[in-house]
């Protein structure tokens, strides 16, 4: 019998995130429920930067930021206690379906490699780059399956509003397709029901 895939994540790592999630959830406002939900959060420096404006950080100047090898531990981002920003991996062999560029931004490719190097216990991801890592033992989830666990844990008082600011602010590329959304709006509803 053949060994069993292992996955390549590890219950007891820090959450990973990548620069889409965080800008999706900071443009409806919900950055809090990263470290309501996980803790501690990280994220690597090439994605930090791409989102420092966005979420009123001053932008590290060329060797300023806030960064350290994962081997030596986590310092927080300036004035987000729960965000630690790493250095980037780019030695970190990613698997076969997530390593090639079409099927990853540099972003996503930055995310993945820095989850690996610690290695993580969850990857937030967006996009079709979430079922690829999926498929090579990278447990991972995104922003919509963070609001309704939020929700769920009574984060949120409602998912649908949040699924539509996204929508309207330009974050649609967040969302899963249209029919895998109506089915999540009809198991919400038979939960309410419940």
């Amino acid at each position: 019998m053949p060994d069993r895939p292992q996955p390549l994540t590890r219950p007891d790592g820090p959450v990973v995130t990548c620069e889409k999630t965080l800008l999706a959830l900071a443009s409806i406002r919900k950055l809090r429920l990263l470290p309501e939900l996980h803790g501690t959060v990280a994220i690597a420096l090439s994605n930090y930067e791409a989102v420092c404006e966005a979420l009123g950080q001053v932008v590290p100047e060329a060797g300023g930021a806030v960064v350290i090898p994962p081997d030596k531990g986590f310092t927080p981002a300036p004035g987000l206690p729960w965000l630690f920003v790493l250095h980037d991996q780019p030695g970190q062999l990613l698997p076969a379906r997530v390593d090639h560029p079409q099927n990853s931004s540099a972003a996503e490719a930055a995310t993945l490699r820095l989850a690996l190097s610690i290695p993580a216990s969850l990857v937030l991801l967006d996009g079709p780059i979430k079922e690829r890592a999926k498929l090579s033992f990278i447990k991972s989830e995104g922003t919509v399956s963070m609001l309704v666990t939020a929700y769920r844990q009574g984060l949120l008082s409602a998912v649908k509003p949040m699924v539509i600011a996204l929508e309207k602010l330009g974050h649609g590329d967040v969302l899963p397709p249209k029919e895998s959304l109506e089915a999540l709006w009809v198991a919400l509803d038979k939960m309410e029901e419940a």
